[in-house]
């Protein structure tokens, strides 16, 4: 039990770390990127992360009314960073 706790505080951690580095890339594209250019630059700064873990993040952050994210077909998703006026 000991060592499940851990992982799930590794999350945690992981989780927020991903949120505020998603989020760092958005305001330095100038608020709009790809999701797909998002996982590369996060590739490129050393953070492996899956499409699926990434997705759950922007989830988060779209609820949380930090970003909205839009379909622009099945595959490319367009995350824009809202702004609070």
């Amino acid at each position: 039990m000991k060592g499940s706790q851990a992982l799930s505080k590794k999350h945690l951690i992981l989780t927020s770390e991903l949120s505020s580095r998603v989020l760092e890339i958005l305001q330095r594209s100038g608020g709009k990127a790809l999701e797909e250019n998002i996982l590369e630059e996060l590739r490129k700064r050393g953070i492996e992360v899956t499409l699926s873990s990434l997705r759950s993040v922007l989830m988060k952050l779209e609820i949380h009314d930090k970003i909205r994210v839009i379909s622009l077909d099945e595959e490319r998703k367009l995350v824009e960073l809202i702004t609070k006026t």
